[in-house]
C-alpha cells in the first residue's frame, strides 16, 4: 500500500542528476522549529491526559470517595510547563537532526529532559509548600509525554526513511577536488546516506585534466569548465574540497556557481564573494564557507508558498465564471483549443506545463520563426507590439490580463507563485547569458517587478536585472508591494498588448 501523492515528498527523484532534492541544514532547522511547536502541544495534551487518567482511575478504584480536584487547579502549570519541556529538548539536542537521529538517543534525550524538568518542578513545589498538585499526576504526565514525543519522532523518521526507499529526498552535488580533503569529504557522504547527498561527479584541478575517473567518480571536467558543466545539467550544490595548493583555482569556479544560483560549499579557506551571502557551516567537523546567492529556505518562504496556494484558491473561486464564459468565446471566435499549454522553465530550470487562455491563432508557435525579424527585444525573449498572430478577442483578454488566469492552476500545483520572475519558454532559456541563469533560482510568478515597471518599455537586459534585484531583496513585504501595484495596472487594462 503506497501513500497518496500529496503525502509523498515533493522532491525530484534521484535516479539521475536531472533534479535532486532540498535536504539541507536550513530545512532541518525549520523542521526543528516545527517540532518544537508540536512538542509544546504534546506537553499540553499530556498534562490533560494525565489528569483525565488520574480521574478515571480514581473513579474505578475509589468509588466511595469524592474527587475534589479540578483541572483548573493545574491550569497555571501550563504557563511554565508548555515552553519549559520543549526548551529542555532543544537544550539537550533533540532538534539538531530532526528525522535522522537514532531512536535510542531520542529516548535518552526525552527521558533526561523530563527527569530534569520534573525534578525542578517538584523541588519548587516543596520549597514553596504547594500541596494542590499531585506528584503521581506529574509522574503520569512524564510517562505520557515520553511516549508521545517518541511516537512523533518515530513518525518523522519513518517518513524520511520512506522517502529514501523511493530514492527521493536527495540533493545532487558535485565534488570539486581530487586530493585528501576531497577523499575525506566523499567518504563522509558515503558513510552518512541520511544526509541526503547524491554525488553526481567530480570537477578537478587543471593538473588532473584528462583523467576519466577520480576517487571512484566520473570526472566531468576541470574547474575552468564548471560553467558549462552546470549549464548542461541540473545540480543543487557544489562542494569544493581542496587543499591549499589548489585554492587559487577555485575562486573563478565559485563565482560561476554564484552567477547560476548554485550553492557553493568551500571546505578550505575563505574567498570574498561578489554576489552571494557568505555564512559559516560545519560539515562533520570540517569548516565550510557557504556562498549562496539565492534566498535561504525559511519560515518566510514557507509562508509565501502557503499564501500563494490560499490566494490562488480564493481567486479561482472569484473568477470561476470566467472559466466558463472565456473558453466559449474563444471557441466561437477562432479555431483551436480554448486553453494554451506550453512547456516553460520553472524553479532550477525544471520544466512544467504553463496554462493560459489562448489569445493567438492555434499555429502561433510555428509562425514565430517567421516573425523573429520583427522581434523588438534584444535578448532571449520575443516581443512584437502588433503581433499578427493575436486574435481580436485575444487582444482584449491580453489587455485585461484575463489570459493569465489559468496560471492560478499552476500555483495550486506548486509550479508557480503569485509573485516571481515570469516563466520563459525553454528555447529562450537556452539563449541566456551566464549571469541571467540565476533568475531561475526563484519560483516563477504571475507578476513581477518587470510587470509593474513599464514592461513594454523595458529592454531584455534590464528585465533580467529587475528579476535578480527581486531575488536579492526578496521579502514578504516586497511581494505584497508588487501585488498591490499590480492591481491598478490590471483594473486600468495596462497588461500585455
Amino acid at each position: 500500500m503506497s501513500l497518496p501523492d500529496w503525502l509523498k515528498p515533493a522532491i525530484r527523484p534521484a535516479g539521475s542528476c536531472e533534479g535532486g532534492a532540498k535536504l539541507q541544514k536550513d530545512k532541518i532547522l525549520v523542521m526543528g522549529r516545527l517540532s518544537f511547536v508540536i512538542d509544546g502541544l504534546i506537553t499540553a495534551v499530556s498534562l490533560w491526559l494525565a489528569f483525565f487518567s488520574w480521574w478515571l482511575l480514581y473513579q474505578v478504584f475509589d468509588v466511595g470517595k469524592e474527587f475534589h480536584h479540578r483541572f483548573s487547579t493545574y491550569a497555571y502549570l501550563y504557563l511554565a510547563i508548555i515552553p519549559s519541556f520543549p526548551l529542555l529538548y532543544k537544550r539537550y539536542g533533540l532538534y539538531d537532526s530532526v528525522g535522522f537521529m537514532q531512536k535510542k538517543k531520542i529516548a535518552f534525550i526525552v527521558a533526561k529532559s523530563l527527569a530534569v524538568g520534573l525534578a525542578v518542578i517538584i523541588v519548587f513545589f516543596f520549597v514553596a509548600k504547594i500541596q494542590t498538585v499531585s506528584r503521581p499526576l506529574l509522574v503520569a504526565f512524564a510517562g505520557i509525554s515520553f511516549c508521545l514525543v517518541n511516537l512523533k519522532e518515530a513518525v518523522i523518521s519513518d517518513y524520511f526513511n520512506y522517502a529514501r526507499r523511493l530514492e527521493r529526498n536527495f540533493r545532487n552535488v558535485l565534488i570539486g577536488g581530487a586530493g585528501e580533503v576531497a577523499r575525506k569529504t566523499i567518504e563522509l557522504i558515503k558513510e552518512n546516506p541520511q544526509w541526503g547527498y547524491k554525488i553526481c561527479g567530480v570537477v578537478v584541478p587543471e593538473s588532473f585534466r584528462g583523467k576519466n575517473e577520480v576517487l571512484g567518480y566520473k570526472v566531468l571536467g576541470a574547474y575552468a569548465e564548471i560553467s558549462q558543466i552546470l549549464t548542461a545539467d541540473q545540480y543543487d550544490q557544489v562542494i569544493f574540497a581542496v587543499g591549499k595548493r589548489h585554492l587559487h583555482e577555485v575562486e573563478d569556479a565559485i563565482y560561476a556557481c554564484e552567477l547560476q544560483g548554485i550553492d557553493a560549499w568551500l571546505i578550505a579557506d575563505f574567498f570574498k564573494a561578489a554576489i552571494a551571502k557568505v555564512k559559516l557551516e560545519e560539515f562533520h567537523n570540517l569548516p565550510a564557507m557557504v556562498f549562496s546567492s539565492t534566498p535561504e529556505f525559511s519560515w518566510s518562504l514557507m509562508l509565501k508558498s502557503l499564501s500563494d496556494r490560499v490566494g490562488a484558491a480564493v481567486l479561482l473561486v472569484i473568477t470561476s465564471p470566467l472559466f466558463i464564459i472565456v473558453p466559449i468565446i474563444i471557441k466561437l471566435t477562432s479555431r483551436g483549443p480554448a486553453f494554451f499549454r506550453q512547456r516553460r522553465a520553472g524553479l532550477r530550470g525544471k520544466e512544467f506545463t504553463m496554462y493560459k487562455f489562448r489569445s493567438m491563432r492555434s499555429n502561433a508557435e510555428q509562425q514565430r520563426a517567421e516573425l523573429e525579424l520583427f522581434n523588438e527585444l534584444e535578448g532571449a525573449a520575443f516581443k512584437m507590439t502588433k503581433d499578427p498572430r493575436v486574435t481580436p478577442f485575444g487582444r482584449f483578454i491580453r489587455r485585461t490580463s484575463i489570459d493569465e488566469l489559468p496560471q492560478l492552476i499552476n500555483i495550486l500545483k506548486g509550479e508557480m507563485s503569485l509573485v516571481g520572475p515570469r516563466p520563459l519558454c525553454l528555447c529562450d532559456i537556452d539563449q541566456f547569458k551566464e549571469w541571467q541563469r540565476r533568475r531561475q533560482t526563484m519560483k516563477p510568478g504571475v507578476t513581477c517587478l518587470w510587470q509593474i515597471s513599464g514592461r513594454s518599455k523595458i529592454d531584455f537586459e534590464t528585465w533580467m536585472k529587475l528579476d535578480l534585484r527581486y531575488i536579492d531583496n526578496w521579502s514578504l513585504a516586497l511581494d505584497l508591494k508588487v501585488l498591490l501595484k499590480t492591481i491598478p495596472l490590471v483594473l486600468l487594462c495596462r497588461g500585455s498588448k
